[in-house]
């Protein structure tokens, strides 16, 4: 009985290694909530046939909030991305443009079992 105990322990030790998503403090498991950063309008004028799509935004500050409480915080990388592990739950996750016009993006998510991917666009302050 002992050696079936220790090869199952062994079996989800390998699993949590292998999908990134550990056991958190409720019970539950981390969910990832990855995405991207982005800043627009990117050009002062946009011209027919000339698209001037957002830019990514490095070092953005992301946090998940619930209610006023913060679960979660990272920054964006030089691409403009994000990675958060979270337990399930609704969050809103913000970011916020580190640059000269200080902008706030947000959107409401629920994490469950399926990784979360969102898109927050900030506003770059150019008119």
């Amino acid at each position: 009985m002992d050696v079936l105990i220790r090869e199952a322990m062994v079996a989800l030790a390998a699993v949590v290694v292998l999908t990134g998503c550990g056991p958190v403090a409720d019970g539950g498991s981390a969910v990832v909530v990855t995405g991207q950063v982005l800043a627009g309008p990117s050009c002062p004028v946009e011209r027919v046939g000339q698209p001037c799509p957002p830019r990514p935004v490095p070092d953005a500050v992301v946090i998940a909030v619930v209610g006023d409480e913060q679960r979660g915080e990272t920054t964006s990388d030089q691409r403009g991305q994000f990675r958060l592990m979270l337990p399930p739950g609704r969050y809103t996750i913000r970011a916020t443009n580190p640059g000269g016009y200080a902008s706030t993006a947000s959107e409401e998510v629920t994490v469950s079992i399926a990784p979360v991917q969102i898109t927050l666009t900030v506003d770059s302050g150019i008119r």
